[in-house]
């Protein structure tokens, strides 16, 4: 395996200071080189930083590295990006109304415009998912920067002025090899005529990237209140913050936008998204049972004012995955949703749990890749794939993972989360502590990492802290919601089993949406030979498992 050279001897080559520009100079894929890294001795350089570290790497060593093996494209590196289709890139469109507070409005006309979009291509085209495009507002950087980082063939830019009811949307659509504009257009509209405008827009540049695209699409042109409007954008905004509070404030715009259009389809979806993750142990909001018929019963209005609407099928699948356990119902939803819209990254995100559930860890790790080829810089899917890591008991892939998601953003509260538990089971309680001690404190003190924080003490042998996380639980489950899967992780590290079915007991009758990943999840191996405790873990039909999915 080639060794990098030492720094002072690389003097006539440029150095690569991030895993995007790594990715983009070897026309691959963040995820790839990583893994190239870990698995082929890509020559990449570490810079510590107390406990993280930043990433570089050198031209010349890559080159060198790529002529002494072979890899995965047989024709060498790419100087260009190479795509088996078209990648598109619709930046932020920039706010000119001169009023900070229409922000929310020209952020969720860009990703509504994604959305759109991302509809029409089954095949032919991908579409850089929206938490990712608005890494970029703002920002500075020139197209070429953008491809080489992205790797995306086409950007869409413009603008957005609003004035009252009437809106103004300025677009031009750019070939990043060369950085050709090809084509250019405004839209003067009524807000009552948004949607239209979304699907006119959507049509057209995809009508300018591949023309094949438009004998497929179908565009939805019903009108929708200014109001209602407004107000879903606002939720959706904080719907994509996704803690307690943003989730309970955005399902207030999202019932303020059906009470101004009770024929607008798009609200319900984002309630039943809401309601979907303010039920999960990850928030642990409300009880499922009060949160998941609501999530159904949105979904399903959705469904029934627009069956085309590719976000309910998704929220559907959900609510039947986790609540309702029932596989087939929801496998139907998700892959419905991906048919509809295959650039939906929650749909595909879920649909890999769902994959995984039903013991399919490498189509799920397939999946959550080209979730993040849409959104590569999502750090919510490179948490999803450092959680498969973990539940695959791929400890140390889990932990790289982790690692290289807080090389991205320190402050992620979920990296520290999968980090903790994959060093709690590698039996490194000292390092697991410190980061779940993080995770609590960015955190504030959420319940959940509470949870985890009280099974690493118990499992380090620090059962009086972790005696202190269950009291602090208990605590606060006088005054709201909190699961009984938190106690029974707990107790389960203290080595208390009969508390520990008990609490398992209560989550089975409250739907708790983990208790299917039991199957998998190491901290509960101490529980297995308990009696009772097979018949806890909801489990997909037989089929499922023996068949594809």
């Amino acid at each position: 395996m080639p060794q990098p050279n030492p720094d002072n001897a690389i003097t006539d080559k440029r150095r690569l200071n991030s895993w995007k520009e790594i990715a983009a100079y070897l026309g691959k894929d963040v995820r790839t080189v990583q893994r190239w890294e870990a698995r082929e001795g890509l020559p990449i350089h570490r810079k510590p930083h107390d406990k993280l570290s930043s990433v570089y790497a050198y031209e010349a060593e890559i080159d060198s590295w790529w002529d002494q093996g072979s890899h995965p494209n047989p024709v060498g590196r790419p100087t260009e990006t190479t795509h088996k289709r078209p990648t598109l890139i619709v930046l932020p469109l920039r706010n000119l109304s001169g009023d900070p507070e229409q922000e929310y409005f020209s952020d969720g006309l860009t990703g509504e415009l994604i959305s759109q979009i991302g509809r029409l291509g089954p095949t032919q085209l991908g579409v850089i998912a929206s938490a990712s495009a608005m890494k970029y507002k703002q920002s500075k950087k020139g197209i070429d920067q953008i491809r080489r980082e992205l790797g995306v063939s086409h950007v869409l830019e413009g603008s957005v002025r609003r004035v009252g009811d009437r809106v103004r949307v300025a677009v031009t659509l750019v070939q990043t090899a060369d950085q050709t504009g090809l084509w250019s257009e405004a839209y003067d509209r009524d807000l009552s005529d948004i949607l239209k405008l979304q699907t006119e827009l959507a049509a057209t540049v995809a009508e300018n990237i591949a023309r094949e695209i438009t004998q497929h699409y179908r565009s939805n042109s019903s009108s929708v209140s200014p109001d209602a409007y407004n107000a879903y954008l606002q939720g959706r905004y904080l719907w994509n913050r996704r803690t307690r509070d943003t989730l309970q404030k955005a399902i207030v715009f999202f019932e303020e936008a059906i009470r101004h259009d009770p024929r607008y389809a798009n609200p319900y979806a984002g309630l039943a998204d809401c309601y979907g993750l303010m039920t999960s142990v990850q928030i642990g909001a409300i009880p499922p049972a009060e949160g998941m018929p609501r999530a159904i019963a949105a979904a399903e209005r959705a469904l029934k004012i627009d069956p085309s609407l590719a976000e309910a099928y998704a929220s559907l699948g959900l609510a039947r995955l986790w609540y309702g356990w029932d596989w087939p119902a929801a496998g139907a939803c998700f892959k419905r949703a991906l048919e509809l819209n295959p650039s939906d990254i929650s749909a595909r995100q879920w649909y890999a749990g769902y994959l995984h559930t039903i013991g399919k860890g490498e189509s799920a790790l397939a999946e959550l890749g080209k979730a993040l080829e849409l959104d590569p810089l999502s750090l919510v899917l490179r948490c999803a794939i450092g959680a498969t890591h973990y539940l695959e008991r791929q400890y140390d892939l889990a932990a790289t993972e982790s690692l290289k998601t807080l090389e991205l953003d320190r402050s992620f509260v979920l990296a520290y989360f999968n980090l903790g538990r994959a060093h709690t089971q590698l039996k490194k309680h000292r390092k697991a502590i410190a980061e779940l001690e993080k995770a609590y404190e960015l955190s504030e003190g959420s319940p959940s990492m509470m949870m985890q924080l009280g099974y690493a003490y118990a499992m380090a042998g620090k059962k009086p802290e972790a005696r202190r996380m269950l009291a602090s639980l208990l605590r606060l489950a006088r005054k709201q919601f909190v699961p009984s899967f938190y106690f029974a992780a707990i107790h389960a590290g203290l080595g208390d089993a009969k508390q520990a079915i008990a609490f398992l007991r209560k989550a089975h009758r409250e739907r708790c949406d983990y208790l299917p990943l039991l199957a998998m999840e190491p901290a509960a191996d101490s529980l297995r030979s308990e009696p009772g405790f097979a018949d806890l873990i909801p489990r997909p039909p037989s089929e499922l498992i023996a068949g594809g999915g």
